[in-house]
C-alpha cells in the first residue's frame, strides 16, 4: 500500500501537493483567538491572500526557487495590513524545505537567507510598534530549521543513492569481469591445444602420406614413416595428458581409469540416482543408434547435470525421455520445481550444458512448461556436422 502511494504521487506531484496545500489551508484559515474568548474569523481578504500564498504549493517540486519568492512575497501584505502572520509564515517554510531538498546546498542557502533577511526587514519596517520582538525572532526561526532539515534529507538521499549505484557498478563489474576470464581461458586454452597439437598432427599427416605412397613399392620405408606415426601420436597423447592435469583439480585423478562416459552407461546413471533418492521415471522411444563419440558423451552429461539440478533444487521426483529418431536424439528432463530457478537458466551447469551442445550443432531449451515444471530438453544430432 505505501508503495502504491509513493508510486501514485511520483507519477501525479502536482495533484498529491495541491491536496496536501488544501489540509494546510483549512486550519490556517479557521478562526483564531484564546480559548477564553469568542473566536473571532478572519477577514475575508486574509482568507483570499492565505489561499493564493497556499494555493502556489501546488508547484513547488516544480518550480522550488520560485514558490520560495512567491511565499515570500505573500507575507508583505500580510504585514502591511495587519494581519494574523503565522499563517502566511508556514508557506515560507514548507517552500524553504522543499528549495533545500530539490536543489544544492549553495543555491538553496543563497536563497533562504536572503529571503528571511528580507523578511525581517519588513516585519522591522512595516509593523506597528512595539515591532520586532523576541516571539517575531521565533517565528523567523523555523525558517532555518526547514533549511537544515531539508539539507539533512537531500544529503541522505543522495548518500543512499550513491551507495546503491555504486552497487550495482559493482556487480555490473564483477559480471564483466567474469565473462572477461572465462573468454581469456577459453582463448588459453585454445592456444594450449594449438601449439601442443599443431606440430605432431602435421607430422602424422605428412608421414601417413609417405607410408601410403611407398606402402608396395618400398615396405621398408613406409614401415620407418609409420613409425614416425607412432611416436608423433604417442607424444601428442602425453602433452595432451599433461594439458589436462593441469587443468584438473588436484584432488581428482591424473589418468584416466575408465573410457569417456556415454548412453551405453545410462542406465548405470539412473540407478545411481534412483538409489541416492531421487523418484525418476525414465523412457526410451525409438531404435537406439551409435553416436559419434563427441556427442555420445554431451548428451550423458546433458542428463547427468539435469538429474542433478532435479535432485538437487526439485522436490524429489523427475522424468527422463530418450527419444531416438532418424537423424536426431531428444533428451526430455523435467521436474517439480521446488528451489529451482524461474528464469529458465541462469546457472553455470545450464550454461555449460548449452555449451556443449552448441559445440556438436545441438540445441537446449529450458524454462517452466505449462504444469509448471522445470524443462530441460536438448537436440543432439546423430551425425556431426547436422544441426537438428
Amino acid at each position: 500500500m505505501l508503495s502504491r502511494s509513493r508510486a501514485l504521487a511520483r507519477r501525479h506531484p502536482v495533484v498529491v501537493d495541491a491536496l496536501f496545500a488544501v489540509v494546510l489551508y483549512l486550519p490556517s484559515a479557521s478562526s483564531h483567538g484564546p480559548p477564553w474568548m469568542v473566536a473571532q474569523p478572519k477577514p475575508p481578504m486574509s482568507l483570499v491572500l492565505l489561499a493564493l500564498v497556499f494555493a502556489v504549493l501546488a508547484v513547488r517540486r516544480r518550480w522550488p526557487l520560485g514558490t520560495l519568492v512567491v511565499t515570500a512575497v505573500g507575507v508583505v501584505p500580510a504585514v502591511v495590513f495587519g494581519f494574523e502572520l503565522e499563517p502566511f509564515l508556514l508557506p515560507v517554510v514548507i517552500a524553504t524545505y522543499t528549495l533545500a531538498v530539490r536543489t544544492d546546498r549553495w543555491t538553496a542557502l543563497s536563497s533562504a537567507v536572503p529571503m528571511v533577511v528580507f523578511l525581517v526587514l519588513v516585519v522591522l519596517l512595516l509593523t506597528p510598534a512595539p515591532g520586532f520582538t523576541k516571539e517575531s525572532f521565533a517565528r523567523f526561526a523555523w525558517i532555518g530549521m526547514a533549511a537544515a532539515i531539508g539539507d539533512a534529507v537531500r544529503s541522505r538521499r543522495a548518500f543512499i543513492a550513491a551507495i546503491e549505484e555504486r552497487a550495482v557498478r559493482a556487480e555490473r563489474t564483477r559480471e564483466e569481469e567474469a565473462r572477461r576470464r572465462v573468454a581469456e581461458e577459453r582463448l588459453h586454452i585454445a592456444r594450449e591445444l594449438h601449439d601442443v597439437v599443431a606440430h605432431h598432427i602435421a607430422v602424422i599427416n605428412v608421414q601417413a602420406g609417405v607410408a601410403g605412397h611407398l606402402i608396395t613399392s618400398q615396405p621398408e620405408a613406409a614401415a620407418e614413416a609409420l613409425g614416425h606415426v607412432r611416436r608423433s601420436s604417442r607424444a601428442v597423447l602425453d602433452e595432451l595428458g599433461g594439458l589436462l592435469g593441469v587443468l584438473r583439480r588436484p584432488e581428482e585423478s591424473n589418468t584416466p581409469t575408465e573410457p569417456a562416459p556415454g548412453m551405453a552407461q545410462l542406465d548405470s546413471l539412473v540407478d545411481a540416482f534412483r538409489a541416492s533418492g531421487l523418484d525418476l521415471r525414465s523412457t526410451l522411444t525409438g531404435e537406439v543408434r551409435d553416436l559419434p563419440a563427441t556427442v555420445d558423451l554431451v548428451a550423458y552429461r546433458v542428463v547427468q547435470e539435469a538429474l542433478t539440478n532435479a535432485h538437487r533444487y526439485g522436490t524429489g521426483t523427475a522424468r527422463l525421455s530418450v527419444v531416438y529418431t532418424a537423424s536426431e536424439i531428444i533428451l526430455e528432463i523435467t521436474n517439480a520445481l521446488g528451489g529451482q530457478p524461474r528464469d529458465g537458466g541462469t546457472g553455470l551447469g545450464l550454461v555449460g550444458m548449452r555449451e556443449r551442445a552448441g559445440a556438436v550443432g545441438g540445441t537446449i531449451r529450458t524454462g517452466i512448461d505449462g504444469d509448471d515444471r522445470f524443462r530441460v530438453l536438448a537436440t543432439l544430432p546423430l551425425q556431426l556436422g547436422k544441426k537438428p
